[in-house]
């Protein structure tokens, strides 16, 4: 079995770029796709170079339907109304969608 395809959403944030780096160093997971939302300023930038990891050849997309293609599972630590859509493409991808989102209403619980 070959390493865990990742991919973290809302990878330019403050979580983000830490996510980028864990996932960057540990051993069996590799960084398969890293998303912001549409119009980002670091959209098509390096996600590594963002992290501080340097460059990992994973540059900042907004399309999360090309980055979950490939993927076994999402790291989320985005903002509630984002978690739901994460969730739903997720699911449809049928990749492991995993939240660290706080802040999510009884409404966006029953979402999940």
């Amino acid at each position: 079995m070959g390493d865990m395809r990742l991919v973290v959403v809302g990878a330019a944030g403050r979580m983000g770029r830490l996510l980028v780096k864990a996932v960057h160093e540990t051993p069996g997971t590799v960084l398969a796709a890293a998303v912001e939302r549409e119009g980002s300023p670091f959209l098509g930038r390096d996600a590594g170079d963002l992290a501080g990891t340097g460059a990992l050849g994973v540059p900042v997309t907004s399309n999360v339907d090309e980055a979950f293609a490939d993927a076994d599972g999402v790291i989320d630590f985005t903002a509630p109304a984002a978690t739901v859509a994460f969730a739903r493409a997720a699911a449809e991808a049928g990749i492991v969608h995993v939240v660290g989102t706080t802040g999510l209403s009884e409404a966006d619980l029953a979402a999940l």
